[in-house]
């Protein structure tokens, strides 16, 4: 018999999708077993069905949704099928990146981020000149995605507000504006007074940290933490939107146009997926006429961000319907 060693609390999950999960599972009566990180296993059980779910991969018959894990991968199939993505190059080394940019005519700024990793790790954002490029790709060699797949995305920026798009069973069930860690001036308060602000509304493990990113952006715009900012100035603190950096998250799923519904639908329906995430970016989601792209496809998304308390405005019960999925005598 197996000894898979000793059980221990799901509050000691990372993934922030799979603890939501967890916690709704655990309140409509489905028992769960969790094992230590080195298992990363989950089981869960409601009358005799059981499921397991390891490395926060929940079995919803997904077919062929690891090739999106590869940008590069991603970007090639999506633009087969005529779905917008950044203009970009891969590139193994700074060299190549340099005379590939220059070759493609991409225009400044630019993002550089690794073929294969999530959370904005390793990623580069508004690169204005060769040396700014430079330095970005000499950072990008020590991520440990490059140094397992040699490769790199260059892209130019898309000017445009990001929106996460859940696809499940072929349909849009939501749609979160993404807005990066920020904050606006009263006239009053300093940008120190006005994070802590923010913060006593966040959840612990969601707030805005004060590191070496903002202190960055706040010398780029020759600012401190004692500047006092203008009322209604808005200041953003740094440009990955991640909600565990003090993003935030706004219901958009009803403004969102059934033009872009059918484009994350038939993104997902391609690269075989059942369920996942699709980040699209476009300057107003509630018209057909504005440009967009799909800069990423997640087959494991972190979903807590279209949740309370994390979600602006109504929120959509995303546990509940990949629960149903999954247990389907649930009521």
């Amino acid at each position: 018999m197996t000894n898979f060693g000793k059980k221990y609390s799901y509050k000691k999950i990372e993934h922030g999708g799979v603890k939501s999960l967890v916690e709704r599972a655990i309140k409509l009566g489905v028992k769960v077993v969790a094992f230590p990180k080195k298992e990363s296993l989950l089981i869960m059980e409601h009358r005799g069905r059981k499921i397991f779910i390891r490395r926060g991969s929940v079995p919803l018959e997904r077919r062929m949704g690891d090739m999106t894990r590869n940008k590069e991968v991603t970007k090639m199939v999506l633009e087969k099928i005529n779905i917008r993505t950044p203009r970009g190059i891969a590139a193994y080394l700074s060299g190549d990146a340099h005379k590939l940019v220059k070759i493609n005519k991409l225009r400044y700024p630019l993002i550089v981020k690794p073929i294969e990793d999530s959370l904005a790790r390793g990623v580069t954002w508004d690169i204005r000149s060769k040396k700014e490029l430079e330095k970005a790709i000499l950072k990008i060699y020590k991520n440990k995605s490059y140094q397992k797949s040699k490769k790199f995305l260059v892209e130019e920026m898309f000017e445009g507000d990001e929106f996460r798009v859940l696809v499940m069973g072929r349909k849009v069930i939501s749609c979160a504006k993404k807005v990066p860690a920020s904050v606006t001036g009263d006239g009053k308060l300093t940008i120190k007074q006005l994070i802590k602000k923010f913060n006593k509304k966040r959840t612990k493990g969601f707030k805005i940290k004060i590191d070496k990113v903002v202190m960055k952006t706040l010398q780029k715009n020759k600012l401190t933490l004692n500047s006092i900012l203008p009322n209604k100035c808005y200041l953003k603190l740094r440009h990955n939107l991640n909600m565990s950096d003090g993003g935030r998250s706004i219901n958009y799923t009803h403004k969102m146009h059934k033009s872009y519904k059918k484009i994350c639908e038939r993104a997902a329906e391609t690269v075989g997926l059942t369920y996942g995430g699709i980040d699209l970016l476009t300057k107003d989601i509630t018209s057909p006429r504005s440009r967009y792209v799909i800069i990423e496809i997640n087959p494991n998304p972190y979903y807590n961000m279209h949740e309370k308390p994390l979600i602006e405005g109504k929120s959509v019960d995303i546990s509940y319907k990949i629960l149903k999925h999954l247990f389907p005598s649930l009521k």
